[in-house]
């Protein structure tokens, strides 16, 4: 594995990752897919909050 890697994020939907990578790409990548998502730093608390958690049909995990 890549040592330079220190956080891993995944968005889920219907078994299906949909956006991964580090949380800023993740979000962005998310955001052009939905364009009701809300602003990076709403996932950036939810995060610190907890490892995984759901919004809608959408599941959102940190690997790393």
């Amino acid at each position: 594995m890549n040592k330079r890697i220190t956080s891993f994020y995944v968005i889920v939907i219907k078994s299906k990752v949909i956006a991964f990578g580090n949380l800023k790409d993740t979000i962005t990548t998310f955001q052009n897919i939905d364009p009701d998502a809300r602003n990076y730093q709403f996932y950036y608390r939810q995060f610190k909050e907890s490892d995984t958690f759901t919004l809608g049909l959408y599941h959102f995990q940190r690997l790393l």
